[in-house]
């Protein structure tokens, strides 16, 4: 069996196991945190674009330009109630002019703010369900009739440039993952090898004796299946206080946005399975490295 753990005593004295003394468990337990700390980091970008953009998407803000600030307040009230009579516009709320002139007073300064000049009257508005580029557009000529100097803009289109940002973060992470994968390969084979030219006599011993190519990839599989596990689970525990610490503080930060960059659920499962996955590869990549290499030997 590939995960065969029942060896007899004096078999696993043949090869012994330095547990946590050696260097292999450290070196799988760095690569694993590394791994955990880039898998999580997808996970959470990958949720917040989901949740992120399906929430952005139903959201978007009504800008009347009107210069005249009477006209401008008359509209304003009078499309404001036209959106809340609509049966597909969930809520629609009125940014009061205050609080538009402190949005805007970063990027214009405090002298232009509060000098007499007009600013466009916003109106949040949120839909039930996900709105098309028809149903903007008709809601747009709607609303025209009462203000005929009027924008929709969708949340979602001024955010497909951070998005697009978090998907390319996601495939670097991807990308990251998949070498980490291969290091941790590099490392085992290595090992695997070291060890195997360390018990060089014993293999050949063995095989006097009648020992197969396979009884002795299992001395070597089970060796690096409990430095992968012990590895494991060193790697998952710091992982998991890192990510942990971090996410109290992200979810802590403004804007909201952020707070959406958060692990699931189903994402601890997935980094749980991770350690797992690691410790079936280190033994089917010693079992490789251990058959191909007595095949060279003996």
């Amino acid at each position: 069996m590939l995960l065969d753990f029942a060896l007899p005593a004096h078999d696993r004295k043949l090869i012994p196991e330095g547990r946590l003394s050696g260097p292999m468990p450290w070196v799988i337990a760095i690569m694993l945190f590394l791994t955990l700390l880039i898998a999580a980091m997808g996970l959470s970008l990958a949720y917040a674009i989901r949740n992120g953009g399906d929430d952005l998407a139903l959201q978007a803000t009504v800008q009347i330009i009107e210069p005249d600030p009477i006209e401008r307040a008359t509209q304003k009230v009078a499309v404001s109630r036209i959106l809340r009579e609509l049966p597909e516009i969930a809520a629609a709320n009125s940014v009061p002019d205050v609080e538009v002139r402190n949005l805007l007073k970063p990027w214009l300064g405090n002298d232009v703010i509060d000098a007499d000049i007009p600013v466009p009257a916003l109106i949040d508005i949120r839909f039930k369900s996900v709105p098309d580029g028809a149903a903007v557009r008709a809601l747009k000529r709607r609303l025209e009739t009462i203000a005929p100097k009027i924008r929709i803009d969708s949340h979602s289109s001024w955010m497909a440039p951070f998005f697009d940002l978090m998907s390319s973060l996601i495939l670097l992470t991807l990308a990251i993952f998949l070498l980490l994968l291969i290091a941790t390969s590099a490392v085992v084979i290595l090992a695997v090898r070291s060890t195997l030219n360390t018990h060089r006599g014993t293999i050949e011993i063995m095989h006097m004796m009648g020992g197969t190519d396979l009884q002795a990839a299992r001395l070597f599989q089970r060796r690096v299946a409990l430095d992968a596990l012990l590895g494991g689970v060193v790697g998952f525990g710091a992982a998991a206080t890192v990510i942990l610490t971090l996410g109290g503080r992200i979810a802590a930060v403004e804007p909201a946005l952020l707070a959406e960059a958060s692990l699931p659920w189903y994402g601890w499962l997935i980094l749980a399975i991770i350690p797992l996955a690691v410790m079936g590869l280190a033994m089917l990549m010693a079992r490789w490295t251990v058959v191909s290499a007595l095949k060279k030997m003996l």
